[in-house]
């Protein structure tokens, strides 16, 4: 595809590319460099178009190719779809679950993200936005709740693994880098009786974008801010997957895992849930996953699910 083509010279390119240079190495007209370069221009990627060429404003792009190269290492998933804008990487999984295969969805930018509740999560140029889509996975139906937990932690050690950055683990979905909040999951299922038929599990990571001065219950950081330079996405991508389908054949461990990394545990927290607030000491987790909190009246509840406030480092 020229589209494709195109790209991958301006990212490996170290100055700018002129039209007839892009032609000559493609073998193709200047009228096709340009209808091309207008193309991708419209689906939103930087590309800079001055008098001596093109070029891109930010290397940090997916191309087809590298991620291909990510299933040659994967048991599990056999198919990885790039968009450069979509509403919503889980409303594109939700139109392919009919393909019965497991797929990671990957987004430049989403238009319409969302985290828990229908909340915003605002998705630009520079995350790293996806979906993975999971048939039949290797859990009961009453397991499900592991997805959650399994995909925080494996976004917490691909940030260690990749950026040796403390990302730790906040309850009941999030995870932080120094107590603010670099990446969200969302899990949706389609069950069967008992049996677990499907997951859609969503994952937002703060990368190179810039999250600034928002008005989220918890602050924001992006991997970027915390280390002062632009990353490379691909790398967090491919320890992401990796440590997923690791921990998706462990899940005896999960828990242990997410405990181990917890930022929760052991502080003061406000637990907001549909029905009641509660304010106490996170103390552990049970085996079905809901926190155990001690409240201020010393009663012990464990509460499946809520927005979790932490009131004290």
């Amino acid at each position: 595809m020229l589209e494709e083509k195109i790209l991958k010279l301006l990212k490996k390119a170290h100055f700018t590319l002129s039209g007839e240079t892009i032609a000559r190495e493609l073998k193709i007209s200047r009228v096709s460099v340009w209808k091309n370069i207008k193309k991708l221009k419209e689906k939103g990627y930087p590309i800079k178009t001055t008098k001596k060429g093109y070029f891109l404003e930010s290397k940090d792009i997916f191309l087809k190719d590298e991620l291909e190269g990510l299933l040659k290492k994967s048991a599990f998933f056999k198919k990885i779809y790039l968009y450069p804008e979509v509403s919503s990487t889980m409303d594109v999984a939700r139109s392919l679950v009919e393909r019965k295969e497991n797929a990671v969805i990957l987004a430049e930018r989403q238009t319409s993200g969302r985290g828990r509740l229908g909340r915003t999560w605002e998705s630009p140029q520079g995350g790293l936005w996806l979906t993975l889509l999971l048939f039949n996975p290797p859990l009961d139906l009453k397991e499900a709740y592991l997805l959650t937990y399994l995909s925080a932690v494996a976004t917490a050690k691909a940030i260690k693994e990749t950026f040796n950055l403390p990302a730790k683990v906040k309850w009941p979905n999030d995870v932080l880098l120094y107590g603010k909040k670099v990446a969200g999951i969302l899990l949706e299922i389609k069950a069967e009786v008992d049996l677990l038929e499907y997951a859609l599990i969503g994952i937002g990571v703060n990368v190179n974008n810039a999250v600034g001065e928002k008005n989220f219950m918890l602050p924001a950081i992006s991997i970027k801010e915390a280390l002062g330079k632009e990353v490379e996405r691909r790398p967090l991508l491919e320890n992401l997957l990796i440590n997923f389908e690791n921990l998706l054949s462990k899940k005896e461990e999960i828990l242990k895992l997410w405990k181990d990394l917890s930022e929760t545990l052991g502080k003061e927290v406000k637990v907001i849930t549909p029905s009641k607030t509660y304010v106490g000491l996170a103390l552990d987790l049970d085996e079905e996953g809901r926190l155990i909190l001690e409240t201020k009246g010393e009663e012990i509840v464990r509460i499946s699910s809520g927005d979790c406030l932490h009131l004290r480092n």
